[in-house]
């Protein structure tokens, strides 16, 4: 992606479609306003339960940021690399049996899990909890006991939240209470709080909590809740990578969608969701055509669905007052390279976190004043060598970012990339000289391509203060308007996103009495604690 470029990307997918003057119909059962993971899996539920359905996406075709970057001869994804609860019989693999496209996509394996460098420090973390958990104790072996209990907690509350109902009622909240204590002893902590009731050794704890990038918060800021979510399905096992790019994941959303009935309408944007008598009744696309629904499906920036496409003066002061409050997350800087580099003989990871700090608190610091940092590297090409020519490897690095550093983006650039590519020459000896960088994306491209409020990467920050049910509600106070993804309950990360699609269209079935339509899908090999 081009740095300030408003126009998608070019791809490969079958998909990706190209802009049409409009939609075949007039009226439909519902509508989607954004065709990212969030929009488009919701969107083939409910066709799939025999709605009809619409999906209008601003950009020229289906993925956001699971929509795959070509460039030349190499195949990027710009957000995504990897995705949990994909194996066999889990979450993912479920819902693509249940839509009736689990041949369209192919989940390899993924080896490993990560690797993190500390200043004059390596650990290379196994798949598999009790796999993690030995490699740990066997590098701190005074804190055994702490890393068991902290492990043994985070499964607890992993399994707790995975069966309590976020729609809890007031009048069950005595009994949930009861049934599930470590939830709600740990649900407004943090992971710092957490490990610092388990571990006393910092260099522990910060291997611990060093996949804390995902989240885009260090530990001592971070939601134990969203980390315990993140941390139980990834080390549990079932990554996978989707051969050929994540684009394909997408394009099997789409094709689901297509086969019962419904539609993609790309390269159009949505200026306003009508709404008349407290309901929606439907929307207008730019040029000023309407198409009528009694049910929208936003997923799109919260902010930009309530306040400009609704409008506040639809709304309750104190949702406006909120949204006003809450703050989105951080962003990012990505640079995308190829080389012939024999990464492979490295042994790398298929993830590679680096910090120039043991305390990740000094890390966010330099964050926030517009030093690269939080960094992670993903080798794609390691599990798919199809993404670029034989002997060649992708390289794409990642570095948390501010919205702004006080200087241009297209000025920082530069120096943004060439300092991540002079600390990952540690990692990866000879990278810095021998890589091509083909792109480096920053917090002004993720903005123009998502429409994300400040860039932000993972929706709404990741305090204890927002999320779960602090985030934005899947079911604003409006008739028929739902939202899907990052900014909703579930909260961000590919695998969780597909749970907050399936999570509104089995809303807007309940509501519409049609709950039956879609069989319960949950997160499975959960450990069974709840009696």
């Amino acid at each position: 992606m081009t740095d300030g470029d408003r126009e998608a990307t070019a791809t490969t997918a079958p998909h990706a479609g190209s802009p049409r003057a409009g939609p075949r119909d007039e009226v439909y059962d519902v509508v989607v306003v954004g065709a990212g993971l969030g929009g488009i899996s919701a969107a083939a539920v409910l066709a799939k339960a025999g709605r009809k359905v619409l999906v209008v996406e601003r950009q020229d075709g289906a993925g956001g940021y699971a929509r795959a970057v070509r460039r030349g001869p190499y195949l990027f994804d710009p957000a995504i690399h990897v995705l949990a609860e994909a194996g066999d019989g889990r979450f993912v693999d479920l819902l693509l049996r249940h839509l009736g496209v689990r041949g369209e996509v192919d989940l390899v394996q993924v080896p490993g899990l990560w690797r993190v460098d500390l200043p004059g420090w390596s650990f290379h973390a196994p798949v598999g909890t009790d796999d993690h958990v030995a490699a740990l104790v066997a590098r701190f072996p005074h804190e055994a006991a702490g890393i068991r209990a902290f492990f043994g907690l985070t499964a607890r509350f992993f399994a707790e939240a995975t069966h309590l109902s976020m729609r809890l009622s007031l009048r069950g909240l005595d009994t949930a209470v009861e049934r599930f204590p470590t939830f709600f002893a740990h649900r407004t902590a943090t992971v710092g709080a957490v490990l610092d009731s388990c571990c006393s050794d910092p260099r522990a704890k910060a291997v611990i909590g060093a996949s804390w990038p995902y989240l885009g918060l260090p530990p001592s800021r971070l939601s134990f809740l969203s980390f315990a979510l993140m941390l139980s399905t990834v080390v549990a096992g079932g990554l996978r990578y989707c051969r050929g790019s994540f684009q394909r994941l997408a394009d099997a959303f789409v094709t689901a969608l297509e086969r019962d009935g419904g539609e993609v309408l790309p390269g159009t944007a949505v200026r306003r969701i009508l709404v008349q008598d407290g309901a929606v009744r439907g929307v207008r696309l730019a040029g000023g055509r309407e198409v009528r629904a009694p049910v929208v499906v936003s997923n799109a920036d919260a902010t930009r669905t309530l306040g400009e496409l609704v409008g506040e003066e639809h709304l309750p002061p104190a949702l406006i007052r909120r949204v006003r409050r809450m703050q989105p997350s951080t962003s990012a800087v990505v640079v995308y390279g190829a080389t012939a580099l024999d990464l492979a003989a490295l042994r790398p990871a298929h993830e590679a976190f680096l910090y120039r700090h043991w305390d990740h608190d000094t890390t966010y610091a330099d964050i926030l004043a517009g030093r690269p940092g939080g960094m992670w590297a993903n080798v794609p090409t390691l599990v798919d060598p199809s993404l670029a020519p034989e002997g060649q490897h992708l390289v794409i690095l990642t570095s948390l970012a501010p919205r702004t550093t006080g200087r241009p983006w297209r000025q920082e650039k530069e120096r943004y990339a060439g300092r991540m590519l002079a600390d990952f020459d540690q990692v990866y000896p000879g990278v810095r000289e021998h890589l091509e960088v083909l792109e480096t994306a920053t917090p002004d491209t993720l903005e123009a391509y998502t429409g994300n409020r400040g860039a932000a990467t993972y929706g709404w920050a990741l305090t204890p203060g927002q999320t779960g049910s602090r985030r934005t509600t899947h079911h604003p106070p409006i008739g028929g308007l739902y939202l899907s993804g990052h900014w909703t309950d579930e909260g961000p990360g590919s695998f969780r996103v597909l749970l907050s699609g399936v999570a509104t269209a089995r809303m807007v079935l309940e509501d519409a009495g049609l709950g039956d339509a879609l069989p319960e899908l949950r997160p499975s090999e959960l450990p069974d604690l709840i009696r």
